[in-house]
C-alpha cells in the first residue's frame, strides 16, 4: 500500500543549535521554492509527539537531517535519525545530510560532544537499550556525503543552500517519476 505524502521534506534538527540561524532560513527558502517542509513546529496539541513525528517521516517524500553539535543530546533527534535511516535502507528514501558547524568525522566516530551525549544517554535507564542503535545510526549518517556548513557566514549559507535546494528539487522530481512509473 502506498503511503500518502503530505510533505515534500521532513526536517530533523536540534533547535537549540540551529533553529534561529539556519533552520528558519532553510524552511523559508524551501517554501519560496514551493517545497512543503515539515518541522516539529507544526505538531498538533493533545496528541503523542512521537507518533506525530514518526507519521510525518512516513508521510514525507524525503528528509533533511541537520546534524549539529548538540544533536546527539536529544533523544527525539536520535529516534528521528534512526527512523529516517531505517526508511532509507528499506525503501531508498532520499536523505540529505547537513553537517552544521560539525565535522562529519566527529559524527561518524562519535567524538567530542557526540561521545559526551551518548555517555549521558547510557547513564539513563530508559535510554540504555537504544544507545548502540544510536551509535550505529550516527556512524552511518557520518558516512553519508552531504553539505557542510562550517559557520553561519551569510554568503556561504546562501550559496550552499542554493545547491541544496537544487538537489532537493531533483530528488523530489525523481521520487515523483518513480511514483508515476509504478502506477
Amino acid at each position: 500500500m502506498a503511503t500518502k505524502c503530505n510533505h515534500d521534506v521532513f526536517i530533523c534538527f536540534r533547535g537549540i543549535d540551529s533553529r534561529d540561524e539556519f533552520v528558519d532560513y532553510l524552511v523559508e527558502s524551501l517554501k519560496r521554492a514551493d517545497i512543503v517542509p515539515f518541522t516539529d513546529i507544526i505538531t498538533e496539541k493533545g496528541f503523542s509527539i512521537r507518533a506525530q513525528l514518526l507519521a510525518a517521516i512516513e508521510e514525507s517524500r524525503s528528509s533533511i537531517i541537520v546534524m549539529s553539535e548538540r544533536f546527539a543530546s536529544s533523544t527525539w533527534c536520535l529516534v528521528e535519525l534512526e527512523e529516517i535511516l531505517k526508511k532509507k535502507r528499506t525503501s531508498g528514501y532520499p536523505v540529505m545530510p547537513i553537517f552544521y558547524r560539525v565535522n562529519p568525522s566527529n559524527v561518524r566516530k562519535q567524538e567530542d560532544k557526540f561521545a559526551q551525549a551518548l555517555a549521558e544517554h547510557e547513564e539513563r535507564e530508559e535510554d540504555k537499550v537504544q544507545v548502540d542503535k544510536w551509535k550505529h545510526a550516527l556512524a552511518e549518517f557520518g558516512d553519508l556525503v552531504g553539505w557542510v556548513f562550517p559557520s553561519a557566514h551569510y554568503r556561504l549559507k546562501v550559496l550552499t543552500l542554493s545547491h541544496l535546494l537544487l538537489a532537493i528539487f531533483f530528488c523530489l522530481l525523481n521520487s515523483f517519476q518513480r511514483t508515476l512509473n509504478t502506477k
